[in-house]
């Protein structure tokens, strides 16, 4: 149902210019709700707050871009810890530190993908003012924010909202009637902003980044496996993410036939759902994290992770570093 629920949204915000007048409707409910909530918080955090976000519902590149800053600051000697709300985990869960041998069931698939990618100390909650205050007292000296643009507890002194260059904002309505989660103005207060690949429409604002592949690993031992292996074969591409259809084009773009098998994003993997499942299987990072606590042996054989990262241009990563030098708490 979930699955079904996700594609006839996807039609909806993306393939259809106006939608229908009930969603008209709702969508203007919405911003009456909502409406007094989309300024920008102005709290000033006891240390640097640099949240990574969108306007729109489903994946921009947040968890890439994320890693990509945590590496450089790291680089640059700062203690960085990452927020993240920890999707579909238990409400009983609360706060919880994150570690990269955690379960993806109780702490959510990104923030133990951020915890294995980085090594860092990484708070998963829904309350994200309550994690950042964690962060501190551990002893974290500059916070990145996986999503959390719309948490307005959450205090923050830098903002970067990414943008898929392929959707763009779909059909620029707010929820429901598109994908919007606050208008597209909310730009106009951010930091950065940033948009992933080319652009389908040039008139789209933001610097572009890229996501790179980096390596293609067997899920059992995390072997390296040459990409051209698999050049003209066809493969299965696994993935419970919210553009399935940009996971198979870059799977084609290395040269693979890959045949989708899309689920729900962040789906909860079963055993039976690999059932008659052809090998090989191809699947991202964010799913190998479920899927290497549910398969091990010879049932991992034949299925392959895709590691790939986010390029940032070197002026995005020079602004960010500045801030975090230059900053200074109220």
């Amino acid at each position: 149902m979930r699955a079904q629920l996700e594609r006839y949204a996807n039609r909806l915000w993306y393939e259809r210019q106006r939608p229908p007048w009930p969603y008209q409707v709702l969508a203007r409910v919405h911003e009456r709700l909502y409406g007094a909530s989309w300024a920008r918080p102005s709290a000033r955090p006891p240390v640097p707050v640099v949240v990574v976000g969108n306007l729109t519902v489903g994946g921009s590149g947040k968890t890439p871009v994320v890693i990509a800053l945590a590496r450089h600051l790291m680089a640059a000697g700062r203690q960085p810890a990452l927020l993240s709300r920890g999707y579909a985990t238990p409400r009983s869960a609360g706060l919880r530190r994150v570690r990269a041998d955690d379960d993806p069931a109780l702490s959510g698939d990104e923030p133990v993908l951020l915890a294995a990618a980085t090594g860092l100390p990484v708070w998963a909650g829904r309350d994200r003012a309550r994690a950042l205050l964690a962060a501190v007292a551990a002893g974290a000296d500059v916070v990145l924010a996986d999503d959390g643009l719309q948490h307005q507890r959450l205090e923050r002194s830098f903002e970067i909202v990414l943008i898929d260059g392929e959707r763009g904002f779909g059909n620029g309505w707010l929820l429901p009637a598109g994908p919007l989660r606050q208008p597209v103005s909310r730009l106009d207060t951010a930091d950065l902003v940033l948009h992933r690949g080319a652009p389908a429409d040039p008139s789209l604002p933001g610097r572009r980044f890229d996501l790179v592949v980096d390596a293609l690993l067997r899920l059992g031992d995390a072997e390296p496996v040459a990409p051209k292996s698999l050049a003209g074969q066809p493969v299965s591409a696994l993935c419970g993410i919210a553009n399935p259809a940009q996971f198979a084009r870059t799977l084609e773009d290395l040269g693979m036939r890959p045949r989708l098998h899309a689920f729900p994003d962040h789906h909860a993997f079963s055993t039976g759902d690999l059932a008659g499942i052809p090998r090989p299987i191809v699947t991202t990072a964010k799913d190998a994290v479920k899927l290497g606590r549910l398969v091990s042996g010879p049932a991992a054989e034949g299925i392959l992770v895709l590691q790939v990262s986010a390029a940032l241009p070197a002026d995005t990563l020079h602004r960010v570093t500045e801030h975090v030098q230059q900053f200074a708490p109220s």
